[in-house]
C-alpha cells in the first residue's frame, strides 16, 4: 500500500482570498490559475497496519508542530471520506521555497491527495482529488491540473472543485525571487481577518465576480493584453485589501520590479506582474518576448522563467 505522486505549483490570475467556510475551505469566490513547469512537489504516502500515527517527513527531515498537524488533519479527511483505517509514512520532497508566496501548498496538497487515494487502491476522478486536495489547501484544488484551471467558488465540500480551463499557448511566466524565507504572516491567518472589515470583503467579491466574467471574455478571444490587465489588476486589489485589513507582503524589492514592469511596459513591452501573498512577483510575458525583457529583470533579483506545467500525476 504506497505510492507516489508529483504535482505542481499553480498561481492565481484572479486570486483566492477569503473563505466562506473553514470547515471545508470554501472560497469567498472562484478563481482561475496557471500551472508551472519548474516548481513542484513529489510525495510518497505508505500506509502501514501497525502504525499508530501518521509520520511526516519533508526533505529528509522528521517533522512535529503545527506542519504535521496539518498533514494529519488532512489524512483524517482521507480516512473519514474514503474509510481508509491505517496511518501512514508520508515522504515529501519539495522543489519549490515554502511559505514564501510561491503557493508550495498547492503542489503539496494536490500530491499528498494523489498519494493517499492510490496507495489505498482508489482511484478517484479529477473532480473527485480537486475536492479533496481543497480541504489541505484551497490553491491545492487547482493544482490537479495543468496549464490553466478554475475554481468554483460552490456552497458545499461537493460543489467546490477546479476544472481545467484551457490554454494560451504564447504565455510564460518569470517568477522573480525577492525573499525565498518564510512569511511572517501566512496566507491563512492573514486572509480570515477579511472577516472583520464588512465593506471590503463585499468589495472584494463584486469585484472578483466581474474579474472572473471579463477574463473569461478575454480568454475566449485569446487576448493576451487583455488576460494580462486583469490579472495585475487584480493582485493589485488583493494587495491593497491585504494591506487595509493589517498585513503587507510586498518588500521595497518588490515595490522595484513592479516599478521596472511599468518602465519596460511604457516601452511598449507586453509584459505585466501579478503577486500572490508574498514579495515575489511573477511577471506574464508571451514566449518571444522574453528574451527582450528578461536583461533587465535578472539585473533586479534571481529569475526562473516558467511555462504551462502538467496536472498531478502519478511516478
Amino acid at each position: 500500500m504506497k505510492h507516489t505522486a508529483k504535482a505542481h505549483v499553480n498561481i492565481a490570475l484572479i486570486k483566492y482570498w477569503g473563505k466562506k467556510d473553514s470547515t471545508w475551505n470554501l472560497p469567498l469566490t472562484s478563481s482561475l490559475s496557471l500551472t508551472l513547469d519548474k516548481f513542484y512537489t513529489i510525495t510518497t504516502v505508505e500506509y502501514h497496519k501497525e502504525m499508530m500515527e501518521d509520520h511526516l517527513y519533508i526533505d529528509g527531515n522528521f517533522i512535529l508542530g503545527e506542519e504535521l498537524n496539518r498533514v494529519v488533519k488532512f489524512m483524517n479527511w482521507v480516512r473519514k471520506l474514503y474509510g481508509i483505517p491505517y496511518f501512514a509514512r508520508i515522504e515529501s520532497q519539495n522543489y519549490v521555497p515554502k511559505k514564501a508566496g510561491l503557493a508550495s501548498s498547492s503542489s503539496a496538497f494536490a500530491a499528498l491527495a494523489l498519494a493517499a487515494t492510490k496507495a489505498y487502491g482508489l482511484d478517484l476522478s479529477q473532480i473527485e482529488l480537486s475536492k479533496l486536495a481543497r480541504l489541505g489547501s484551497g490553491s491545492a484544488a487547482r493544482s490537479i491540473y495543468g496549464d490553466f484551471a478554475i475554481w468554483h467558488e460552490g456552497e458545499s465540500h461537493d460543489t467546490s472543485y477546479a476544472e481545467s480551463f484551457g490554454k494560451l499557448d504564447d504565455i510564460a511566466v518569470i517568477v522573480c525571487l525577492i525573499d525565498q524565507g518564510e512569511k511572517k504572516v501566512d496566507s491563512r491567518t492573514a486572509m480570515l481577518k477579511l472577516d472583520d472589515y464588512p465593506e471590503l470583503k463585499e468589495t472584494w467579491i463584486d469585484t472578483t465576480n466581474d474579474y472572473i466574467k471579463d477574463i473569461k471574455k478575454a480568454f475566449k478571444k485569446q487576448d493576451f493584453k487583455q488576460i494580462g490587465e486583469i490579472s495585475q489588476s487584480h493582485a493589485e486589489l488583493m494587495h491593497y485589501i491585504i494591506q487595509e485589513t493589517g498585513t503587507s507582503y510586498l518588500t521595497n524589492e518588490s515595490f522595484l520590479v513592479l516599478d521596472l514592469v511599468e518602465k519596460l511596459k511604457n516601452q511598449g513591452h507586453e509584459i505585466y506582474a501579478t503577486m500572490d501573498a508574498g514579495p515575489n512577483i511573477k511577471i506574464l510575458v508571451k514566449k518571444d518576448a522574453i528574451k527582450d525583457v528578461l536583461p533587465a529583470i535578472e539585473k533586479k533579483c534571481k529569475v526562473i522563467v516558467c511555462y504551462p506545467g502538467n496536472g498531478v500525476t502519478s511516478l
